[in-house]
């Protein structure tokens, strides 16, 4: 049974002015204005896509999850794909080639593996983009947000090893790319760019760490995703069965249309003029082929912290104490309605503190409360509230606007508006009627599950003609289950419920805005003409039968060539237009030396460090010269590494030589007189367009030619 409202003269109550009509008013972020837009954007896109079929079947609505079942079948579709792999350097991608040619099966597996982890990252791409728009990134969703950035960081890395994997081209690119980035860190004694100038020096212990991180970084991601669910009730970890279905069917299809393929082998000394790659995970090609080290790892940081600190610089003023859920205890029955439809773990029951015969009592935590308001509408005792929209005074405000309006004789409807839908051109004034829409009164709630039953049937009771309830949409609330809970309210199928006997349910209409499409939202507040039945919610899903399974094989296609199309657009690297001549060494230039101190520096020492002749640990530097045709084109002297300078001289020196045959000479001088060449290579080589040729100076003291 409901509770009454309080015997206060409603006409005494002032109602509260707009700007306090609701959490989302309060607080808006200097980006608000640029993301309701696009919000909006995906509003309309929720309204097109549910015209045509279920809230069940629309991907927009359950991007997560769509993201989550394309992981695990690239993860099972990667586990398979190891009876035919063959994770060494020298015949990884022959194993691959041999997939193509001998096993329809296994290619299918490969293909499967490909697009599943493309699908993953777009669907990640669209739900970082969505949740960006929605803004619902700050106060207590900081945690899914951070752990999202991560797992987002986590796949794309997780993507760009397993090209490694088939070392072609591309895994020559993301090898370059990597060491490049690796070498701006003075952690290796030599740079590792050293060791992929040549095929024959790229190191395999190295690609077998690849390997083995591209398999068990997926765990990490497991992680990730606990901690990035756990503030969250009833969380959409997969899709329905007939979406994971659906999606599995997808993933065959396009595995059989487009087969994955490789691209040509790895050769270190050979770059191509363009080829096709994976853009979902190999765009930082585009960067690593042009950036030195310094510049990937401060643009890296810069993009990476900007990113995790999106809650803090860009998300709402936090809200005040006002707009936490409280609980008033006496009212407090201990029924556990508030804690079941909280979405975010805010509320837990915990030993009645106050001595009454009820066994539980709720308890808020306000670090984790987003302001939502469903706990308020899942109270039938109005025991828990928001202090900044407390439901009592809004009812007093509400019966003072109708009182008057009866009192012109008037029948006015009342509009329940969820904040999110942006009701800033309705321009609701402080008694709630919003000029050029007549004949309603609007009250703007966080979401529409604020609204209890006793908050629907008074007003019916009290005189409007009818209620309208505007919610934010069906696919995605901002309220996550908050629109559910109203809707079974409504039909009774959910306690609270809706008492028909209080009132008639056939007054009040739910509107999901984002299944109007682009209607005008004044046109959604405005009353039915006189004599107008409300209709109940709208039809959704309209299609029927084969047409409905058109209409979902269209937009799978639509999104899948979408897919598709960015995992082979063209990449032209920038190539050299003229042939390369690599010089590279790694050696230790001789002991500077010994010197004998002066009075002074002896005076200066304890009497037992008072040796005559100090030793150096330094060392020279290793002076390099290159002559091409007869003239000099390099000579350079290279200091020895360490801190102490006692480690060797390293260089990798890149010249441009003209196409064509070349007398060339190399000479290393590593002692005290740098005029003297103790080390000389000298021979005709030949240069072609594409291709580089190395000299490498090795620890034994010979040159080599590659």
């Amino acid at each position: 049974m409901h509770e009454q409202g309080p015997p206060a003269d409603p006409r005494s109550a002032m109602p509260p002015a707009p700007e306090t009509a609701g959490p989302g008013s309060l607080q808006r972020s200097w980006l608000e204005g640029a993301l309701r837009p696009l919000e909006r954007g995906w509003m309309r896109l929720d309204g097109w896509v549910e015209g045509w079929l279920p809230a069940a079947w629309n991907p927009f609505a359950q991007l997560g999850a769509m993201a989550n079942g394309c992981l695990l079948a690239a993860v099972i579709s990667g586990i398979l794909l190891l009876v035919w792999y063959t994770p060494s350097l020298g015949r990884a991608h022959g194993s691959m080639e041999a997939l193509r040619e001998g096993s329809g099966v296994g290619q299918l597996v490969r293909s499967v593996h490909r697009y599943s982890s493309d699908g993953c990252m777009l669907f990640m791409v669209l739900h970082v983009a969505r949740i960006l728009c929605q803004r619902r990134f700050n106060q207590a969703r900081w945690l899914a947000w951070v752990t999202g950035v991560l797992m987002f960081a986590a796949v794309g890395f997780i993507g760009w090893t397993g090209y490694w994997l088939v070392w072609d081209t591309r895994a020559q690119h993301a090898a370059l790319g990597t060491v490049r980035f690796l070498d701006a860190v003075p952690i290796f004694a030599e740079p590792m760019a050293r060791s992929f100038l040549t095929d024959e020096g790229v190191p395999s212990l190295l690609f077998f760490l690849i390997f083995f991180a591209h398999i068990l970084l997926p765990l990490s991601v497991g992680i990730g995703l606990w901690l990035h669910l756990s503030r969250l009730q009833r969380p959409r970890l997969f899709t329905n069965r007939g979406m994971a279905l659906w999606l599995v069917g997808a993933l065959v299809v396009a595995g059989l249309l487009a087969p994955a393929t490789s691209a040509a082998p790895a050769r270190m000394r050979h770059q191509e003029a363009w080829f096709r790659m994976d853009w979902w995970y190999l765009w930082p090609f585009a960067l690593t082929d042009r950036l030195g080290g310094g510049a990937l790892w401060g643009l890296w940081l810069a993009v990476g912290g900007a990113g995790l600190g999106v809650p803090w610089w860009l998300g709402r003023a936090r809200p005040s104490r006002g707009w936490k859920a409280e609980v008033d205890l006496p009212r407090c029955f201990g029924c556990t309605l508030c804690s079941h439809d909280c979405p975010f773990t805010a509320i837990s029951m915990v030993p009645r503190g106050d001595g009454a015969k009820f066994a539980l009592q709720s308890r808020v935590d306000p670090a984790l409360c987003v302001s939502c308001g469903v706990c308020v509408g899942a109270c039938d005792s109005q025991a828990i509230h928001l202090p900044g929209l407390d439901t009592r005074g809004v009812e007093a405000a509400i019966n003072a606007g109708i009182d008057v309006a009866r009192s012109r004789g008037e029948k006015p409807w009342l509009v329940y508006c969820c904040a999110e839908a942006d009701t800033s051109a309705l321009q609701v004034q402080a008694d709630g009627s919003c000029p050029g829409v007549p004949g309603v009164l609007v009250r703007t709630v966080p979401c529409v599950s604020w609204v209890s039953a006793v908050m629907l049937e008074r007003p019916l009771r009290r005189g409007v003609e009818g209620i309208r309830v505007i919610a934010c949409g069906g696919g995605d609330p901002a309220g996550r289950d908050g629109c559910r809970w109203f809707e079974e309210r409504l039909a009774g199928r959910r306690e609270p419920a809706f008492n028909p006997s209080q009132a008639d349910p056939s007054r009040v209409r739910l509107v999901h805005l984002a299944r109007v499409g682009p209607g005008d939202l004044r046109r959604l507040v405005a009353a039915p003409s006189p004599g107008e039945p409300p209709s109940g919610p709208p039809t959704v899903g309209s299609l029927r039968g084969w047409g409905r399974y058109a209409a979902a094989s269209a937009l799978t296609g639509l999104l899948g060539v979408a897919m598709w199309g960015v995992s082979i657009a063209p990449y032209h690297p920038p190539v050299p237009s003229r042939p390369e001549l690599v010089v590279s060494f790694s050696h230790p230039g001789a002991l500077a030396g010994s010197r004998r101190l002066t009075p002074e520096e002896l005076a200066k020492r304890l009497p037992h460090m008072r040796a005559q002749v100090e030793v150096t640990r330094g060392r020279v530097p290793v002076r390099l010269r290159v002559t091409l045709d007869g003239h000099p084109v390099h000579d350079q002297a290279y200091p020895a590494r360490g801190l102490s300078a006692d480690g060797p001289s390293v260089a990798v020196v890149r010249l441009p030589v003209e196409p064509g045959v070349h007398p060339l000479v190399v000479e290393l001088a590593d002692g005290p007189d740098p005029g003297q060449f103790p080390f000389r290579w000298a021979a005709e080589v030949e240069f072609t367009p594409g291709d580089s040729r190395v000299v490498l100076f090795d620890s034994k003291g010979r040159f080599t030619l590659h």
